[in-house]
């Protein structure tokens, strides 16, 4: 989902990763607090109270995700990551069909931890004495601001999830329930994007008006393209890789010159990528050497393609993103895409199955919308 993340750690098994967004705005928070903490005494622990606050804030986000991610696992739902952004979180759940109790319970489990830290950061605060009460107090309102614009009901938050959950249990119609989510995302996000803007107009608070205004647009924009994931889910859902993968493709010797390389594979064909075998000619499973693409190619002068072969030039094995046969196919495009590969080897430990390509994918699609208008 998130391409540029940095991972910084995992708790019990999940991934920890950052995006840059989120460094930005824990900087432009600490700015924020330290003038709030600094009551005209000493700067420098105004300013450790603000870092203090923000790892604080930092905990807080990822408990409230861990909470997605072990009722996730309860319900026996892998969990790839959580990641950090400027607007909060992300728990990185596997594509799975639809169940809207478990679905329920997976999105309420998030705003109940940070309601709970919230009642303790504010019992904490009611017993505790400057500066540390003042910290206990931001805790404290900063979970219960979590938990509230959480439970927005529109997707993708936590809300939305929910209200998908309700409306499919009530009308066992899940595209009704997630139009129903998408729409009122949309609602919710026109309402925080046009309230941001009169009230920076109202008050001459640009830089407060501008945030509420840019959550705004993150709500509209993500629950139209939410939608848009869930109807793809839900077309792709029971596929597996085994299902679309072209287990009849063409294969490349290592020995081949770059040269007639591309004079037999490359030139008048829409193929990207081909499998490096030993024996390309034969159609029993042999182990994969790696994959040649046009990428590979690039790499090398026009003047060099008589003296090198496509052993020398291939992506080898150690390096490729591969596919299991009984990977579900939502995952497998997902994969795809990350990869920025138009195709990937689909492989059962070193032998070569077959090839999935992304027009493979598409064209499942396309087939299924013709079926299901």
């Amino acid at each position: 989902m998130f391409s540029r993340a940095l991972p910084i750690g995992s708790i019990g098994g999940v991934s920890i990763r950052l995006h840059w967004s989120w460094l930005i705005a824990l900087l432009l928070l600490i700015a924020a607090l330290s003038q709030i903490y600094d009551r005209g005494g000493d700067s420098r622990v105004a300013w450790l109270l603000a870092c203090i606050a923000a790892l604080v804030l930092f905990a807080s986000v990822i408990l409230h995700e861990l909470g997605h991610a072990l009722v996730a696992r309860r319900y026996g739902l892998p969990v790839h990551a959580i990641t950090l952004f400027a607007l909060g979180g992300v728990t990185e759940i596997a594509d799975s069909p639809p169940e809207p109790v478990r679905d329920f319970l997976v999105a309420v489990a998030g705003p109940a931890v940070s309601l709970l830290l919230s009642v303790l950061g504010g019992l904490a605060w009611w017993a505790a004495r400057e500066p540390l009460a003042l910290l206990l107090l931001h805790l404290a309102l900063t979970n219960l601001a979590i938990v509230l614009f959480n439970l927005l009901p529109g997707y993708p938050l936590d809300g939305g999830r929910v209200l998908w959950a309700v409306v499919a249990f009530l009308t066992d119609d899940e595209l009704t329930a997630a139009r129903a989510a998408s729409l009122a995302g949309r609602v919710c996000g026109w309402v925080l994007l046009s309230g941001g803007v009169l009230y920076g107009i109202a008050t001459a608070d640009v830089l407060s008006g501008m945030l509420v205004a840019v959550v705004g647009y993150f709500l509209v924009r993500n629950a139209s393209l939410g939608y848009r994931q869930f109807v793809l889910r839900r077309m792709l859902s029971g596929i597996s890789v085994a299902d679309l993968m072209q287990r009849v493709f063409r294969a490349v010797a290592p020995e081949l010159p770059l040269d007639q390389f591309v004079g037999r594979y490359v030139l008048g064909q829409i193929d990207q990528g081909f499998p490096v075998l030993q024996l390309p000619d034969t159609d029993s499973p042999q182990p994969l050497l790696g994959m040649m693409t046009l990428r590979d190619l690039r790499r090398f002068q026009l003047s060099e393609w008589a003296f090198t072969h496509v052993g020398e030039a291939m992506t080898p094995f150690h390096r490729l993103r591969a596919l299991p046969p009984g990977m579900s196919a939502g995952e497998a495009f997902r994969t795809l895409l990350e990869s920025g590969e138009e195709q990937l080897p689909v492989l059962d430990g070193a032998m070569l199955l077959g090839v999935l390509r992304r027009r493979d994918l598409l064209n499942y699609i396309e087939r299924w919308s013709g079926v299901h208008r």
